[in-house]
């Protein structure tokens, strides 16, 4: 995937993007925090006609910091900002974890833009897990070269499987800002209601975020869903083509 930097209100965007050139279909896909857009960059080959969109969120891989004072609305319109620099009109739009929650947003606020929404493992905080995220935003970084190696290594155990040298770097590549004080203020639930495109639900069974599945789908029963055994097949390389099958047939479905 060819890799370009786009100029946007909230800073430079870093971009992979599979065929500049292409006028076909478009798929952006957002990526888990605190990864990049690194974790589908070997996802091409398993889409073929299909262009691939895979941006870093900003304040993650080589996009600009986020600003100190940031909501999970600033991430979807950087995102509807940096398809404006690229002159993509629509798109359809898959999230994973913080990444869904941005796609979500995006959807609601920008709508045109937004042809196809597939959520995975959209975060639902309940008040133990929002307590949690607080905790974790007003933790300060790491003082000592253990204190890091053990961060680095309780990523690894949920976002290492596929490759966890690029993992651990775009932790490291963070500077240990975490998402969560951002997440612990956002409500999925008024924006489920109020999306209009069509609406697929993912998740796998061994993911973190294994709960969200019957939890979107409760609130939104009308949606096509799919679930994937075992470990989330975006961190396998190995199983990109079980991952891309249930997207591709969604984008290729009626509405």
């Amino acid at each position: 995937m060819r890799k370009a930097y786009l100029d946007t209100p909230f800073g430079q965007v870093h971009l992979r993007d599979s065929d500049s050139d292409s006028t076909g279909r478009a798929l952006l896909l957002l990526h888990m925090t605190p990864l990049s857009g690194a974790m589908v960059a070997h996802m091409a080959p398993a889409f073929p006609g299909v262009r691939l969109l895979a941006p870093d969120l900003p304040g993650y891989g080589g996009s600009a910091p986020r600003a100190a004072r940031w909501q999970v609305a600033d991430w979807a319109d950087a995102m509807a900002a940096m398809l404006d620099a690229l002159g993509v009109s629509g798109v359809a739009a898959y999230g994973a974890h913080v990444g869904a929650a941005v796609a979500l947003e995006l959807a609601v606020r920008h709508p045109a833009r937004v042809a196809r929404l597939m959520l995975d493992g959209l975060p639902f905080l309940t008040p133990e897990l929002r307590a949690a995220f607080a905790a974790i935003g007003a933790a300060p970084p790491p003082a000592t070269l253990g204190e890091a190696v053990a961060r680095v290594e309780g990523l690894l155990r949920e976002y290492g499987a596929g490759d966890p040298f690029a993992a651990m770097q775009d932790y490291l590549a963070t500077g240990f800002v975490s998402s969560a004080p951002v997440m612990a203020r956002w409500e999925a639930d008024p924006l489920l209601a109020a999306v209009g495109a069509p609406l697929m639900v993912l998740g796998a069974e061994a993911d973190s975020q294994a709960g969200s599945f019957s939890a979107t789908l409760a609130l939104r029963p009308d949606a096509a869903r799919h679930r994937w055994p075992g470990p989330h097949p975006a961190l396998v390389r190995d199983r990109a083509a079980e991952f891309a099958a249930p997207l591709q047939a969604f984008m290729a479905g009626p509405g």
